[in-house]
């Protein structure tokens, strides 16, 4: 596996944002989505795939799932960071490692010498093969906790709010079991993958590989936060929609470009989250997409998937 950032920034935990999204940000360890309820709806085979980074879970899953080539981008470095840790040492770990290593600490793991983002692991079995912009950062992130990969794990680097370890296996086709781990394993052997420190708005397909089209885009829940990066009252749906098909739409492409958590819900996140809204922008637009639902996480609740 080959994994290169297209740009690179200096860490410093001083200047680490805990409240918004931005440069350095908090990190989620694992996806909140449920992506083994709509990948399976996608064909990724021999495809070119242009993703959100976030927890490097939908990196992973796109490539179990068969994609040809990926481009992670990201707003917030140490997303791009963790991705390539998460990345190594998927390549690395056995599966029973790789689930003690990420997943957040439960009680009484402590005493089983079981510590989430053990120095022991990351020192002895991971930290050569990181690249060297991974190894320096990640460096400094431990250092920063004394080399103590629990006070690391459940530090203010990470987003632990919806932490639940079960869920995060249940989310990840890669995490079903020990032989799909092993399938996902052998497949990131055989990849380069691209990480690029950028919004989906200033993306430079210019510093980009030539790779051709990209055959699906993921935008994950990038919706839900719209309304914030367009810094407008009114249409800042439709600004979105605009964008993203202007600049990733091509003929016979996919993009997923919103996840929507528990449609059923009367308040809405965002504006995608109003189903008479949308269909009317895109409508307006002259835009055909389709809704794929299926089992959220979350108890007795339903996601969805919009897919242009």
């Amino acid at each position: 596996m080959n994994i290169k950032y297209i740009n690179k920034i200096k860490v410093d935990l001083k200047d680490l944002d805990t409240e918004n999204f931005n440069n350095l940000s908090k990190v989620y360890s694992f996806t909140t989505e449920n992506i083994s309820g709509y990948f399976k709806s996608i064909d990724f085979v021999n495809k070119n795939v242009l993703t959100v980074a976030a927890s490097g879970d939908h990196i992973i899953n796109a490539i179990y799932c068969g994609a040809k080539k990926i481009v992670g981008f990201d707003m917030n470095y140490l997303a791009l960071i963790f991705t390539e840790l998460k990345l190594i040492a998927l390549e690395q770990l056995d599966y029973k490692e790789f689930l003690e290593f990420f997943l957040i600490n439960e009680k009484n793991d402590i005493d089983k010498n079981i510590n989430a983002l053990s120095y022991e692991i990351y020192l002895n079995k991971l930290r050569t093969k990181l690249s060297d912009n991974g190894k320096e950062c990640l460096d400094i992130l431990y250092e920063n906790f004394n080399n103590n990969g629990y006070d690391f794990r459940n530090s203010c680097v990470f987003n632990n709010k919806y932490d639940n370890n079960s869920l995060k296996v249940f989310s990840n086709l890669y995490l079903k079991d020990e032989v799909e781990f092993k399938k996902a394993k052998e497949k990131v052997k055989e990849k380069e993958i691209f990480l690029i420190n950028s919004n989906f708005k200033d993306i430079d397909f210019n510093k980009l590989p030539n790779i051709g089209s990209y055959d699906i885009i993921l935008m994950s829940n990038i919706s839900d936060y719209i309304k914030n990066i367009y810094d407008m009252e009114i249409n800042y749906l439709e600004e979105y929609i605009k964008e993203i098909i202007y600049k990733f739409k091509k003929e016979n492409n996919k993009i997923v470009c919103a996840y929507l958590y528990n449609i059923k819900q009367k308040s809405y996140r965002s504006e995608i989250d109003n189903s008479l809204l949308r269909k009317k922008i895109f409508n307006k637009l002259n835009i055909t997409f389709t809704e794929e639902k299926f089992t959220s996480v979350m108890k007795n609740c339903i996601d969805s998937v919009i897919i242009i």
